[in-house]
């Protein structure tokens, strides 16, 4: 029976962990290649509802609150540093991280999330929001400072968490909105982990 010394087996195993923890390390730069086998007639989040779009371009963009990829049935929060829920159920009050940026270098707040989730629910003249009969509860969204939003409903939705993590609702500059509402369909300029 051969035997390996136990000074050889520390030795491998140590270079193993640190192969695995170099690796593990963020790296800045570089490219992602994602293979799609469909095609998206724009790049608007809001206006789409196929995995053609979804893939390629959400890494590009942060979420108000997001399902956790560990825990399907968790919310967790992504621009959402914390939350409460008023006794009565209809007041959603989101305290934001504070320093995040755009890829532009503006920062984001929360006029940015207000402006999102007001042209997901009230989406302008010529604006396709494919989810805006879902926010039908909300009766109004405020931003009271720049690291608060406020969403307050007509009626209690149990699944509103829910549906503020649909990987649909990706933030965008309230900013550029109104300088183009439109501009979502052919830009993309989100505050995500991946930049164009």
């Amino acid at each position: 029976m051969l035997r390996t010394p136990s000074l050889l087996v520390a030795a491998i195993a140590g270079t193993a962990a640190a192969t695995i923890a170099a690796a593990r390390a963020p790296k800045r730069g570089g490219t992602l290649n994602f293979a799609v086998v469909a095609e998206t007639s724009g790049y608007d989040c809001h206006a789409s509802q196929t995995f053609a779009l979804l893939h390629p371009v959400t890494p590009h963009y942060s979420l108000l609150v997001r399902w956790n990829a560990t825990e399907n049935s968790q919310v967790i929060g992504d621009l959402a540093q914390s939350w409460t829920i008023s006794p009565d159920g209809l007041t959603y009050t989101f305290k934001l991280h504070q320093g995040v940026k755009f890829h532009d270098g503006s920062p984001l707040t929360s006029e940015d999330v207000k402006a999102t989730f007001e042209r997901i629910a009230n989406p302008p003249e010529g604006v396709i929001s494919v989810r805006k009969e879902r926010f039908g509860d909300v009766a109004g969204i405020e931003a009271p400072d720049p690291a608060t939003v406020v969403f307050t409903l007509k009626a209690v939705n149990a699944s509103f968490l829910a549906l503020l993590a649909s990987p649909f609702n990706c933030v965008y500059s309230a900013a550029k909105l109104r300088q183009n509402p439109k501009y979502p369909d052919t830009e993309v300029m989100g505050s995500g982990a991946f930049q164009y």
